[in-house]
């Protein structure tokens, strides 16, 4: 029972990651099970519509009866709640789209946004995963894993994968190191061009790393220096005071 229970979930994560439609075939190869297993199991999810088949294409995909799921999850984060009004009011003095974001293995994933005035955007929604070295407010939490975690993601994330946005593993390595220092990250056109990302980390009463807040901004709305450090410095004023609202005494106000 519990095998079947751990081949189930390890199909639905195969199915996460991968994103997109999939034959039986290729689902048991990838999980290098036999065919017959991977049948079983994806006819108990289609019952539940946990995942749907096409029957035209003969392949299947993640089903609607997820989605309430993995709401009901992010609703349930204690984190998730107390960043909602300190992320309205950073998109209400920026004017820019502002972001909570979890890590979630080798990934980052956004587990609330508001949405700023402005039409013009750079596009990331709720449950949107990319490499932790993908832009400001995700390197902020590779910044603060522990030492053995950094190099195992730069051994194989960074240098045995080649994950975009590529890199070396000597300049993310010093890069992390100064972001540490500094208590926040600034990146320019690392995965969207024309785009700058702001990000400062979140603590928890226990002083652990609970997220990372942020902003994502096209270039042209980045003034000029002085209007970028403002800029930086509302996102570490409200990481402190949502911090501070989680119950961590440490964080002070830059």
């Amino acid at each position: 029972m519990i095998q079947s229970l751990l081949r189930s979930m390890e199909l639905l994560e195969v199915l996460k990651e991968k994103n997109g439609s999939f034959s039986i075939a290729e689902l048991a190869e990838t999980m290098d099970l036999p065919p017959s297993t991977v049948h079983r199991i994806l006819q108990t999810f289609c019952d539940k519509k946990y995942v749907i088949r096409d029957e035209r294409a003969h392949t299947y995909r993640l089903g609607p009866a997820l989605i309430p799921l993995g709401r009901a999850a992010a609703r349930g984060i204690r984190l998730q709640d107390a960043a909602g009004p300190v992320l309205a009011a950073l998109t209400k003095e920026t004017k820019e789209d502002s972001y909570l974001i979890i890590p979630v293995g080798s990934k980052g994933l956004v587990i609330e946004k508001v949405d700023g005035p402005s039409h013009l955007k750079v596009v990331e929604e709720f449950g949107y995963e990319m490499f932790l070295h993908c832009g400001a407010i995700r390197k902020v939490l590779l910044a603060w894993q522990a030492p053995s975690f950094i190099e195992d993601y730069l051994n194989t994330v960074v240098l045995h994968d080649r994950a975009f946005p590529e890199t070396e593993p000597n300049v993310l390595r010093k890069e992390l190191a100064q972001i540490r220092c500094d208590g926040f990250a600034i990146t320019r056109g690392e995965y969207v061009n024309d785009a700058v990302g702001i990000g400062a980390p979140i603590f928890n009463s226990s002083g652990r790393l609970a997220g990372s807040i942020g902003i994502i901004a096209p270039k042209v709305r980045i003034e000029n220096d002085a209007h970028l450090l403002s800029q930086r410095q509302l996102v570490q004023h409200y990481a402190a005071e949502l911090s501070a609202d989680l119950g961590y005494e440490g964080v002070r106000d830059p």
